[in-house]
């Protein structure tokens, strides 16, 4: 696969001095920003015009909604409207328990595991616009779409939704797997869960750089820490005080020791995940044990 600054350039969506100057950017900030994302955010390339380009860059479906007339409402009843504006996506058909979404980043797989959980379908991924997505949200949602209240599968879903971003025990533990196993993957030194204001964020570390991959509400940070207090054998009624220690994560049969640092803040609690500091060859039928 060619670099995708390269491509751009082939695609007429900007030209060899307007790469330069976003890689110089890119370079300059603490934040290593994607560069396709980069000249959307910058205004260099609009993002009605990256959508298409994105999809071919990375072989899948692009769709238009301004022009798509093929909206199912089984397919809208499937995700409430608080949950598709949350996620920036909005559902376009459903066929048995394969559920179509149009997304505006079609590498986001945390945003995918969250779909998979809500509506408890396969998720099909197809590209459009953030404009795009935004406006069919409003759109879409309309009374000859949605379902009369009480009992609906929305309801259903919004209730998943809830309980997922408190995390309870079943959850926590799929998204730490998911972001170790895509740290070590994409050979990433670090996994930092950080509290802000409202949000924690997760930001992956590699070659010095911290690079932001997720954001959940701020009640999930409870449920977050506990689990991996319990996977590293940490004192989990202990919130004020630093602790450190480590459990074996397996990937693809390989056990990795994974690194946990706690660090208590005003706002909650910094955990930091250093992957991997040893690689043994896995000995037991687990993804994980405390050491």
């Amino acid at each position: 696969m060619k670099p995708i600054g390269q491509s751009m350039i082939e695609a007429n969506l900007i030209n060899q001095y307007q790469l330069d100057e976003l890689l110089e950017y890119q370079n300059r900030s603490e934040e290593r920003i994607p560069l396709g994302r980069l000249t959307v955010d910058l205004g260099v390339v609009k993002d009605e015009d990256f959508a298409p380009f994105i999809a071919s860059y990375f072989d899948v479906p692009y769709v238009n909604l301004n022009s798509y007339s093929k909206v199912q409402p089984e397919a809208i009843n499937s995700l409430p409207q608080s949950i598709a504006k949350r996620l920036n996506v909005v559902p376009i058909s459903r066929e048995d328990d394969t559920l179509t979404v149009a997304m505006h980043d079609p590498l986001d797989l945390l945003t995918v595991e969250n779909l998979e959980t809500v509506t408890r379908c396969r998720i099909r991924r197809v590209v459009s616009s953030l404009k795009q997505i935004k406006e069919s949200i409003e759109s879409f949602y309309t009374g000859v779409f949605l379902k009369p209240a009480g009992g609906s599968d929305q309801d259903n879903a919004q209730s998943i939704f809830d309980k997922r971003y408190k995390y309870s025990w079943p959850l926590a533990p799929s998204l730490i797997r998911l972001l170790i196993e895509r740290a070590h993957k994409n050979s990433v030194t670090s996994i930092h869960i950080q509290p802000e204001k409202n949000r924690i964020e997760i930001f992956f570390r590699n070659d010095k750089k911290l690079d932001k991959i997720a954001s959940y509400p701020l009640g999930a940070l409870s449920s977050i820490s506990s689990f991996i207090k319990m996977a590293a054998k940490l004192d989990s009624s202990i919130s004020d005080a630093p602790q450190s220690g480590y459990f074996v994560f397996n990937v693809d049969r390989l056990n990795i020791e994974v690194g946990v640092s706690v660090l208590p803040l005003i706002l909650g609690e910094r955990i930091v995940l250093e992957v991997p500091r040893r690689i043994g060859w896995m000995d037991e039928d687990t993804w994980f044990k405390a050491v």
